[in-house]
């Protein structure tokens, strides 16, 4: 599979004058070099680069590729024409699916997994997302069950809007009929202008969510960050190259204030540390995952549409204070009949339902996960055996439940904390 690159930034806000963007150095080569050699090290070694600004210093630089063991074919735009618009210039050089991604971002991602999932799902284009610390000036991404895309968001939002954390990152898979989408003159942006006029037609353009770090790296500021990201091993901590530890969190009483069920947006309150105690596992690079008993769902007291409301507003509301999940797994079941208005095909025992570990081991499959150096924290015993069940280890911290049910013979707390950071330390500690 072909990956196009498109690299004509100029960088003026980075106050590059003799390169463009995706020259500028990070961590002592440039960036479209370290992109160049990441993916043949994953087995990719066919690239277009589609060039404008400066773009004799990229050509000179790269030449056919053959000094970096791969092949390249340069194309140059005449004049700006949108991320959309150079790629249908170069439509004779994709007869296939191939992968696009932008110049100038930092990328640590398993291209051949992603291309995995878009051959698996079918359709026309496959969006790499995730969730981010800015989420209300970020375009955001409307998913369905099944991964594919209902609709985009363009920023700004607000918090009372509801809106699950989910951002495209600028990487895609696409296949050639994507490029069918693009008028035939004039400059076109996919996210903007054609990813939003295939869904009006019709097209079928999925989300693949993945931890793996993508940042773009456009300002000082960010490539600032990038350049931290990548001394501290956080880009490749984030990898899908090994499994990785995770924090998974229980909902109520330990990130919102328990409330015997919340079945509202607006019945959902932060617990007050638990911004601060994401924040600190976001910028240590730890993958931070909610799973969560919702067995209101099957009682009948909260509809699956209105569960999902809800959990926008946790996003939301954590989004807000710069803090966000990177997964969020729930189980809508409950084993007992006899509430009115139950729905009856969630009425079973099922696997994933704590204590049972169903949830944490299909995390641990889709984001190759580490259970072995994962950890759980919940208020409630049910919380620490489903971490040990799955081979993690568990902090019964005393809030919500405070640990108020039966422990059972798996349900020994590995640590007891007062509070949701007080464990968040704790663990970071550990790791370190």
């Amino acid at each position: 599979m072909k990956i196009a690159i498109l690299a004509g930034g100029r960088g003026t806000r980075l106050g590059l004058s003799d390169r463009p963007k995706p020259m500028v150095p990070i961590g002592g080569k440039p960036l479209l070099e370290r992109l160049v050699e990441d993916a043949r090290a994953r087995g990719f070694g066919e690239f277009v680069f589609l060039t404008g600004h400066l773009s004799e210093v990229i050509e000179q630089h790269f030449g056919d590729g053959s000094r970096f063991g791969v092949s390249i074919a340069h194309v140059r735009e005449k004049e700006p024409l949108g991320t959309a618009g150079a790629v249908r210039d170069a439509r004779a050089h994709f007869d296939e699916p191939f992968i696009l991604l932008y110049g100038d971002t930092l990328i640590d991602v398993d291209f051949a997994h992603m291309a995995g999932f878009h051959r698996d799902q079918g359709g026309a284009a496959t969006l790499f997302v995730h969730p981010n610390d800015h989420p209300f000036d970020s375009d955001l991404v409307v998913v369905d069950g099944k991964h594919q895309v209902k609709a985009l968001l363009p920023s700004p939002h607000s918090s009372g809007d509801h809106l699950r954390n989910l951002v495209s990152a600028a990487l895609y898979v696409l296949d050639p009929s994507a490029i069918d989408h693009v008028p035939a003159t004039g400059a076109f942006d996919w996210g903007k202008d054609i990813f939003p006029a295939m869904l009006t037609s019709g097209a079928r353009i999925n989300a693949y969510r993945s931890l793996e770090y993508v940042k773009d790296i456009g300002t000082p500021e960010r490539l600032a960050r990038g350049e931290q990201d990548l001394a501290s091993g956080k880009v490749s901590r984030l990898s899908r190259r090994q499994a990785k530890p995770a924090i998974f969190l229980d909902r109520d009483g330990i990130l919102n204030e328990e409330r015997n069920g919340v079945h509202s947006p607006e019945a959902l309150t932060l617990m007050p540390d638990a911004a601060e105690a994401l924040r600190a596992i976001n910028k240590a690079g730890i993958p931070a995952i909610c799973v969560t008993n919702q067995p209101d769902v099957a009682k009948g007291m909260v509809t699956p549409q209105a569960l999902e409301t809800i959990f926008a507003a946790l996003d939301g509301a954590l989004g807000e204070k710069g803090a966000y999940l990177d997964d969020l797994y729930h189980c809508p079941h409950h084993p007992e009949s006899g509430w009115p208005g139950e729905v009856a095909e969630l009425k079973i025992s099922c696997d994933c339902r704590k204590p049972e570990p169903g949830m944490l081991l299909r995390a641990a499959e889709e984001h190759r996960l580490d259970l072995s150096r994962s950890w759980m924290i919940g208020d409630r015993h049910v919380d620490m055996a489903a971490a040990h069940r799955a081979g993690a280890r568990g902090i019964l911290v005393q809030t919500g439940h405070a640990g108020s049910d039966a422990a059972g013979a798996d349900g020994t707390p590995d640590h007891i904390a007062p509070t949701l950071k007080a464990a968040v330390d704790y663990i970071l500690e550990a790791m370190t």
